[in-house]
């Protein structure tokens, strides 16, 4: 569940929405992931998920995760993949998901199907069927990956069409360490710069 300064991203609702149908043909709950700092609103963006189809959010909160870096959130996530193994991991084709999403399958050495335009199971053997253009547009094709899991993919925003919100449905929600100190990460933040700044000195 992508979240910046407070926001949570659209795309992040519209994959839950989408999952939520792949969840049903596997039989599998559908599970959001949460990583951020202590101070960042992720009980209220899980209480958000839950209604848009999550039945679990596993929260990571830590002052390592105050901002996206790639180094800790690869940590994170991949982490919560080793210890729960999903069948299937989706991420938001946007700037911070593109660069989570091939950072966490190199760590995981699985395959990643990049801007999917549509996702569905296979009942046969219960794989991801990822489709995506390919030549310029001109052709469809549909990815599957037999030989690794978690099976990922990456989805744009405005793609999947925006799922209905269940008011006041719940899910459970479980809290996980982030096994790394600050002391360990190579990047540091030293300040945001918005749009609005971007062209003052």
């Amino acid at each position: 569940i992508e979240h910046e300064r407070g926001h949570a991203h659209s795309v992040s609702w519209e994959l839950l929405g989408e999952g939520r149908k792949l969840a049903y043909q596997l039989g599998s709950p559908l599970c959001g992931v949460l990583l951020g700092g202590p101070d960042e609103k992720l009980d209220s963006f899980a209480k958000e998920a839950f209604t848009y189809g999550a039945d679990h959010v596993y929260i990571m909160r830590d002052t390592v995760l105050n901002g996206y870096r790639n180094e800790p959130f690869t940590k994170g996530l991949t982490d919560l993949v080793n210890k729960y193994k999903p069948e299937i991991v989706l991420l938001g084709a946007t700037s911070q998901g593109r660069d989570l999403a091939g950072s966490v399958a190199t760590t995981l050495a699985t395959g990643l199907t990049a801007d999917c335009t549509g996702l569905d199971i296979d009942a046969s053997d219960r794989s991801l069927l990822s489709s995506r253009p390919t030549f310029g547009g001109s052709l469809m094709c549909t990815i599957v990956n037999l030989a690794t899991r978690p099976q990922m993919a990456t989805v744009r925003p405005r793609v999947m069409p925006m799922p209905a919100k269940t008011p006041g449905r719940t899910g459970r929600l479980v809290e996980h360490a982030l096994q790394l100190a600050e002391d360990q990460v190579v990047t540091k933040v030293l300040d945001f710069i918005p749009d609005a700044r971007a062209d003052k000195p």
